[in-house]
C-alpha cells in the first residue's frame, strides 16, 4: 500500500519542488494588471495548481498537466499570446497573485467570502463534487454518518468549511496542508476518512485499486473560479467573456470530459 501511495503523491512532491519560492508567502505586493500590460509584455503568466490530479499535476516529463493546464493554454490562445505556466501549491495560489508572480490564477480555487477579501473571482470554469473517502468496510454517504469520526481535510478548503458548518456531533476534523497528505493520513490509519474532490478521489482509487477504499455520496458541489487582483476589473471582465465563449463553443465541455469523464455541469450557479 505504501508503494501505491508513493505513486499517488509523486505529483504533489514534484509540484512542491516546481513551486520553489512560491510554496510560502513572499514579500511585497503587486499592482493591478491591465490587458495592455500583458500585451506589451508579450506573454501571459498564469498560475496553475499542481499536486491535485486530474485538475492539476506534473507529468512524467516534469511539466504541468491537467484540467487547469488545458484551460490556461486555451485562454492563452484566446489572448493570442504565449503562455507561461507557473505551478503553485494550494497555500501559494493567492500569494503568487499578490506578489506579481502571475497575472491571474486558473488553479482550482473555490470562491469564498474570506478569499473574496483579497482576490476577485470569475464565474466558475470547473466544478466537482466533494465526497468522503474511507477504508475497507466503511462508507459515509451522508454527513450524519461522520458522527464521532476523525476526518482529514485540506486546510482552508471549502470541504473544511462545509463540514464545520454541518456541526456534526463528535466529528473531529484533522487539518492537513493538501489533498495528498489527507490521503496519506487515511492510508496510514490516522483518520477514519478524508474529504476530497470527487476527481481526486477517482484518481486515488485508480492508483490504488487493491486498497479497498470506499467513496461515499457527494455532500456538496464546489465550483472553481479564475482569480485576479482586486481592481483588475478589465481583466476580470475579459476572463468572464472567455469562459462564456469556451462554454458555448463546447471547448470547456471537451476539457471536462477529457479529465473528469463528465461534461461541464449545466446547473452550476454563476455570478
Amino acid at each position: 500500500m505504501r508503494k501505491m501511495f508513493r505513486t499517488f503523491i509523486a505529483a504533489g512532491a514534484l509540484a512542491l519542488a516546481a513551486a520553489g519560492p512560491l510554496a510560502g508567502l513572499a514579500a511585497g505586493s503587486a499592482d493591478a494588471t491591465s490587458l495592455s500590460d500583458i500585451q506589451k509584455r508579450g506573454k501571459v503568466r498564469i498560475g496553475v495548481l499542481t499536486g491535485a490530479p486530474p485538475m492539476g499535476m506534473v507529468d512524467e516529463h516534469g511539466k504541468p498537466a491537467g484540467y487547469d493546464v488545458d484551460v490556461a493554454n486555451l485562454v492563452g490562445t484566446m489572448f493570442n499570446l504565449p503562455v507561461e505556466l507557473v505551478p503553485v501549491t494550494p497555500p501559494a495560489r493567492i500569494p503568487a497573485l499578490q506578489t506579481g508572480q502571475v497575472d491571474f490564477l486558473v488553479a482550482t480555487l473555490a470562491p469564498t467570502g474570506e478569499r473574496a477579501k483579497t482576490v476577485m473571482f470569475t464565474t466558475p470554469y470547473s466544478a466537482f463534487n466533494m465526497v468522503v473517502v474511507s477504508g475497507p468496510g466503511k462508507v459515509y454517504n451522508v454527513v450524519g454518518d461522520l458522527k464521532g469520526k476523525r476526518i482529514a481535510v485540506n486546510r482552508g478548503s471549502s470541504q473544511e468549511t462545509a463540514l464545520r458548518r454541518a456541526n456534526v456531533p463528535g466529528l473531529e476534523l484533522v487539518v492537513y496542508e493538501d489533498d495528498a497528505t489527507t490521503a496519506q493520513a487515511l492510508l496510514s490509519g490516522q483518520v477514519d476518512g478524508t474529504a476530497l474532490p470527487s476527481t481526486v478521489a477517482a484518481a486515488l482509487l485508480k492508483q490504488m485499486p487493491s486498497a479497498g477504499l470506499q467513496v461515499g455520496q457527494p455532500f456538496f458541489r464546489q465550483g472553481n473560479s479564475m482569480a485576479t487582483l482586486p481592481g483588475d476589473f478589465e481583466l476580470l471582465h475579459y476572463l468572464d467573456t472567455l469562459i462564456y465563449l469556451m462554454k458555448v463553443s463546447g471547448q470547456l465541455d471537451a476539457i471536462a470530459v477529457k479529465w473528469t469523464g463528465e461534461p461541464f455541469p449545466a446547473s452550476l450557479p454563476t455570478f
